[in-house]
């Protein structure tokens, strides 16, 4: 797939390898952290946006209750999107390379949208974009859940942003970093409906984002 932000297709094969590292051990524990703060307490339709392997897509599939529920992830990495395949089993789950800054649904077709440890690959420009299209793809009440690298609040934190920044030289990681996620959810049609849940490691947040529910799905206020 076309996009200015980073890909990691690079680095599909060794992801599931890589990601528990770089997250100091903690993949597993953010990942049910964010599950639970999706509420799914009846069949939804979810999309995992950033989806890499689909560790965490598969986890929503496995807690989805039984019924007419959907999960879908996406990802600019296809190759990332094959090993997701593979691994999907037959869970009722589906993935599909596709951009975050155009994501190829229907506008409020989803009940929850999440990602994780994906913004931190994007320009602001992109931030926007696909904190834009979040927004369209969410129904009205509907709710994002997004778990990334953000203003460290202490010493520990810091430096491990920091390094992040230093090994992968990827200017993206320190303008979350600097705070500007936040400000990209500040300027964007979650403004005053956004919040930071928890914080974890020193330097990881957990933002939820709610869609107004007196909007139509075109995004009007009805």
């Amino acid at each position: 797939m076309r996009t200015t932000g980073v890909t990691l297709d690079h680095a599909a094969a060794l992801y599931d390898w890589l990601a528990p590292l770089m997250t100091l051990g903690l993949e597993s524990r953010l990942h049910r952290h964010v599950v639970d703060r999706l509420n799914l307490d009846r069949p939804m339709a979810v999309l995992d946006v950033g989806c890499g392997t689909g560790s965490l897509t598969r986890l929503i599939a496995d807690r989805m209750p039984p019924g007419k529920g959907r999960t879908l992830g996406i990802d600019a990495a296809e190759k990332m999107i094959e090993v997701a395949r593979r691994k999907a089993g037959s869970r009722r789950v589906t993935f599909e390379a596709a951009l975050a800054e155009e994501l190829p649904c229907a506008s409020g077709s989803f009940d929850r949208v999440v990602s994780t440890f994906f913004f931190h690959h994007l320009d602001e420009n992109l931030k926007k974009r696909a904190v834009d299209e979040i927004h369209r793809v969410l129904r009205p009440g509907g709710r994002a859940v997004i778990l990334d690298v953000d203003v460290p609040y202490n010493l520990f934190g810091s430096l491990c942003a920091h390094a992040g920044y230093v090994l992968f030289r990827q200017p993206e990681i320190m303008e979350n970093i600097q705070g500007k996620l936040r400000s990209v959810f500040a300027a964007s049609r979650f403004a005053g409906r956004w919040s930071l849940v928890s914080r974890h490691s020193g330097y990881i947040t957990l933002f939820e984002l709610v869609r107004d529910s007196q909007e139509t799905k075109s995004g009007d206020i009805a």
